[in-house]
């Protein structure tokens, strides 16, 4: 492995040098809401039939992480994860109402901070860190930028329609907020390259979040008669009920109105399913074309050469998979979302690896790959006192080892999703998918008020609850083993896994401060 590194270390050096006498590259950061990776050469056998040519071409320049999984599938705890490249348990955010800055990890620098600190021009284009008291009443972590933020204004999301074709009379009157950070980007992208200084430009999509407000055009791309429903659209077999969320679809008036509740084993019914699949299909489209353009202005103003490009979902999503819908779940559907990293000159022609990486790589990944100062790993004893660190590792071996199985990286990918953290037995569910193609999950007992786990299960832990399923012969999750007889001995070796955390899957692989 150490052999790996030194070989990027030198593409990356001799790219560097011949491209920029500072020795640095540009950043250009994209992040994308509620992306599962439903990308046409991403996934052709399941996902053919999407329309994502611009997604298709960077994927021919860039490492691409087919199995990335981010912490906690849900906006705001997932952004303040992987931008301060750390997990809940040390940024202690685990829902939309906390700043981590108040609760501990005061001076954890972010992604833009390290540039910042490097003498880069930072800007936040839409939205970056999740707005609101998550960051501290504003609209994103202000101390991170040098430039002013712009996040854009949506005038279709009152609550009442979750889909809307937005036609062009619509859209000359008040445009998609996506439609207005795609300007404003643009413009960034010419200020700074005009500038001459280094730069990195963050730039969010708020689609294919609800509500699915997207040009009309998008919608003609997936006719009625093409549009598939999930075809599992039932809770898992032996689930403990803790497992199972549907929240968010059902609060839009015209859901609401076709009587959907989100409870467990209850479906929407057919033709609005059809009617929201095709909507996100068509919003997914719709920052297909975003990419394309940002792509084409970065050729256009010379700099496509000399600029690195990071492409992330903040998780991933359900279209009706287990009858449910949207995220806030430890299933794989939740916390799988693309992570593409294309560095200039090294991940020329595209790679795809299964190896199993964690959102939480993207910022030692990021460092490294622009030549900035390597990002050491945090200290075990309160890793949130320390300012400059991550939990993650750089993924950029990966680039000359891309074909590496999984077992050759990360033996386990690690997430959590919590519950009841205001009633009298709070949970955090704690879950892991393994290089031997498992997903195992245990629904523990956790101290909201000091951040501390319970691993005991005890019989008074009424909604404590396991869960097992086998990807090699049950990839949609259908199945859960963790009770079926002959399988006490895998759960036993998974759980003593899980409880030993994600920092014994390092043990082999060396870090950035290696």
């Amino acid at each position: 492995m150490a052999a790996l590194r030194s070989a990027v270390m030198a593409l990356l050096l001799g790219v560097a040098s011949s491209t920029s006498s500072s020795n640095t590259s540009n950043v250009l950061m994209i992040v994308i809401d509620d992306l599962r990776p439903m990308i046409s050469d991403m996934e052709p056998e399941r996902f053919g039939f999407m329309h994502t040519p611009n997604l298709n071409d960077l994927m021919k320049d860039s490492l691409v992480m087919r199995q990335s999984h981010v912490q906690e599938a849900v906006c705001g705890p997932s952004r303040t994860s992987f931008l301060t490249g750390r997990r809940p348990d040390t940024t202690h955010v685990y829902d939309l109402f906390t700043y981590f800055r108040d609760v501990g990890c005061a001076d954890c620098k972010t992604i833009p901070e390290l540039f910042k600190d490097e003498g880069y021009r930072t800007w936040n284009n839409g939205k970056i860190f999740h707005p609101g008291l998550e960051c501290g009443g504003e609209d994103t972590d202000v101390q991170s930028w040098t430039e002013t933020p712009f996040y854009g204004d949506d005038a279709y999301n009152d609550g009442t329609a979750s889909i809307t074709m937005v036609t062009d009379e619509m859209a000359a009157e008040n445009a998609c907020q996506d439609t207005q950070i795609l300007a404003n980007s643009l413009e960034a992208l010419q200020n700074a390259t005009a500038s001459g200084d280094p730069w990195f430009i963050a730039v969010g999509f708020h689609k294919p979040h609800l509500s699915f407000a997207v040009p009309e055009e998008y919608f003609e791309l997936y006719p009625n008669e093409t549009i598939e429903l999930a075809t599992n659209p039932y809770a898992p077999a032996g689930m403990p009920a803790v497992a199972y969320a549907s929240w968010e679809l059902e609060n839009y008036d015209d859901v609401a109105d076709t009587g959907f509740a989100g409870k467990e084993n209850e479906t929407l019914v057919d033709w609005k399913a059809y009617a929201e699949r095709q909507a996100y299909q068509a919003a997914v489209s719709f920052q297909d074309a975003n990419v394309g353009t940002l792509m084409a202005e970065l050729k256009s103003l010379g700099v496509w050469d000399t600029t690195v490009i990071a492409l992330v979902g903040d998780h991933g999503f359900k279209l009706g998979e287990h009858g449910a819908w949207t995220k806030h779940t430890n299933f794989d559907l939740d916390t799988t979302t693309p992570f593409f990293l294309r560095v200039p000159g090294v991940t020329d022609g595209g790679i795809i690896t299964q190896a199993l990486v964690e959102h939480v790589d993207l910022m030692p990944s990021l460092a490294e790959a622009a030549g900035i100062p390597l990002v050491d790993m945090c200290p075990e004893d309160e890793p949130w006192l320390t300012a400059r660190c991550s939990e993650g590792i750089s993924v950029l071996p990966l680039v000359t080892n891309g074909a590496a199985t999984k077992a050759d990286w990360k033996n386990a990918s690690y997430s959590q999703y919590p519950r009841d953290a205001s009633s009298d037995m709070p949970i955090m569910g704690y879950s892991m998918t393994t290089s031997d193609d498992l997903r195992f999950t245990a629904w523990v007992e956790f101290d909201y008020s000091t951040n501390t786990t319970s691993w005991a299960m005890s019989d008074d832990c009424s909604r404590c609850g396991l869960e097992l399923y086998n990807h090699t012969t049950d990839a949609d999750e259908n199945m859960n083993l963790a009770y079926h007889d002959g399988m006490e001995d895998t759960v036993a070796e998974q759980f003593a896994k899980l409880k030993a955390g994600w920092r014994s899957t390092l043990t082999a692989i060396p870090t950035t401060a290696n």
